[in-house]
């Protein structure tokens, strides 16, 4: 067994972080036994634990001599591993290049040419390794992961976070339509590489890789993935989405990220009423499916995917860095969509989720800002409008009209409860997201979208300890510490300035990774 002595945060609702000082957290076989804050006596290997117990754990003493004791760096705290649910492993070679031009220029222009290298099955291992242990480095205990139409390469992406200890989705991309030809498949081929590429992933993994997993790596699992409409035929959609249903797996893809995108999906399948309604035409729209971007969804649509209980997979850094648009998220909040977050490196600059929620809490703000200005002038017209089908008589009789105040919004406490008011009219203004919606979505919404039983994202009794250990005063950590802090207060800080090296120690289903 583990035990764990020192401050414990987790969010255990979308509006509420929970912080637990003094805590101590069992972890045994990989799993949550328990978690109990104030515990502020001093803990040694030859002491005895003695918890009060809960509903979720009864009383009990633990000899600790007979357990691995671990105290969390001073002024440090335990935080859920993060879950990030749309990145793009081959594309981390050329992640922080490339962004003059917008989507569709810009995987003729970058993206295809890199990815074709991966036929070279070496080349695949070295980058692969390498993207891994970066992913893990930035606390991403989970990463769904796009591999390339390279089922041979995409398998050692798989070996590579089967050795690592990450909790890996991997998919082998598939198009057979509007790619280059050197880099494009058959339909057939497509299909019955992606057949082969699921039966290896479950069965013909390397002997590194099989060993890790017997020593409790978690197994990595497939992903069936259509890159997006316009490079997946209705033969190749229709067969995938067979695919999915008779393996039961987990799908991703694209969806709604640039307008052009989304005007070239109309006219390829004008049989279907909009982009969600073609993956659901073809058994792809479900509750294990992770739609990436979702920039410009109609309501319809909203409708159709709250409906089938896909996820969409929120990546604000890319859709900023190649000038895609910016997705209101509050409003899929809104509407009772499932959403979670993804780099999407190499579209995102950088492998760093936390990077991710910075941009979600920034572009929420902005979105807000845009909605209230919208908001105020479809008002005012309306006022307008309706003073000016007044009869005179009527006109003469209204009251003047009230001026407008300015008023300050109260600011959003990371550790409210309430749930946003929900709209007066269509026209009301999106509020920006808390701080504490954002992490619970790396956090949580992630883990959800996954779909795996017992990955919880939080340390719930009974869940998988994915967790990353903060150390706020390591060395070259990019913020000072200036004594007043309270641990709510480091952990924003962290959220907000940290880099990797503020990361002490990563564990996935308990074991030690970085």
């Amino acid at each position: 067994m583990q035990i764990f002595h020192g401050t414990v945060i987790h969010a255990l609702e979308p509006n509420a972080i929970t912080v637990l000082q003094s805590a101590v957290l069992g972890v045994e076989r990989g799993r949550v036994v328990f978690l109990e804050n104030d515990h502020t006596e001093t803990l040694t290997p030859s002491s005895t634990l003695t918890l009060r117990g809960s509903s979720s754990s009864p009383a009990h003493q633990y000899h600790l001599r007979d357990a691995e004791l671990i105290v969390v760096p001073r002024h440090g705290f335990i935080a859920p591993g993060l879950v990030d649910t749309h990145t793009h492993a081959p594309q981390f070679t050329f992640a922080g290049t490339g962004y003059d031009l917008q989507l569709l220029e810009w995987l003729q222009t970058y993206t295809f040419p890199f990815e074709a290298k991966f036929s070279e099955l070496q080349h695949a291992k070295l980058v692969y390794t390498k993207v891994v242990q970066r992913t893990l480095s930035h606390g991403s205990t989970s990463a769904v992961y796009f591999g390339t139409i390279h089922a041979d390469s995409t398998l050692a992406l798989a070996n590579a976070a089967a050795v690592a200890g990450q909790r890996a989705f991997i998919g082998k991309v598939n198009m057979d339509r509007n790619a280059p030809e050197y880099y494009i498949e058959s339909t057939a081929s497509s299909l019955a590489e992606t057949t082969r590429f699921v039966a290896a992933m479950r069965r013909s993994l390397s002997a590194e890789a099989c060993a890790a997993i017997a020593s409790g790596s978690p197994a990595p699992i497939p992903v069936v993935t259509p890159r997006f409409v316009p490079t997946c035929s209705a033969a190749l959609l229709k067969g995938l989405g067979e695919l999915a249903a008779e393996y039961a797996l987990p799908i991703q893809t694209h969806i709604s990220e640039n307008t052009d995108e989304v005007a070239w999906v109309a006219e390829l399948h004008p049989e279907c009423s909009s982009y969600a309604d073609t993956y659901d035409a073809y058994g792809l729209l479900g509750e294990r499916t992770i739609l990436a971007h979702g920039v410009y969804l109609t309501d319809e649509e909203l409708s159709l995917i709250v409906k089938r209980g896909a996820t969409v997979s929120h990546c604000p850094m890319s859709n900023s860095m190649i000038r895609s648009g910016a997705m209101p998220l509050r409003k899929l909040l809104r509407e009772g969509v499932r959403v979670a977050l993804g780099t999407d490196v190499s579209g995102g600059a950088s492998p760093s989720l936390l990077c991710t929620v910075r941009e979600v809490i920034k572009v929420s703000n902005l979105v807000s800002v845009t909605s209230a200005h919208q908001s105020k002038a479809l008002t005012l017209s309306a006022e307008t409008d309706e003073a000016t089908e007044l009869p005179a008589a009527a006109e003469a009789a209204a009251p003047p009209a009230k001026k407008l105040k300015m008023q300050s919004p109260k600011p959003t406490q990371p550790t409210e409860s309430a749930q946003p008011a929900e709209p007066r009219s269509a026209h009301s203004p999106l509020s920006p997201v808390s701080t504490a919606e954002a992490f619970w979505l790396a956090t949580v919404g992630g883990a959800r979208a996954l779909g795996v039983e017992a990955l919880t994202g939080n340390f719930g009794v009974g869940s998988e300890f994915d967790a990353i250990v903060i150390d706020p005063l390591a060395a070259g950590s990019p913020f000072d510490l200036y004594g007043h802090e309270t641990p709510l207060d480091v952990f924003q800080k962290w959220l907000q300035l940290r880099n990797d090296r503020n990361i002490a120690s990563v564990y996935v289903s308990g074991r030690k990774v970085i």
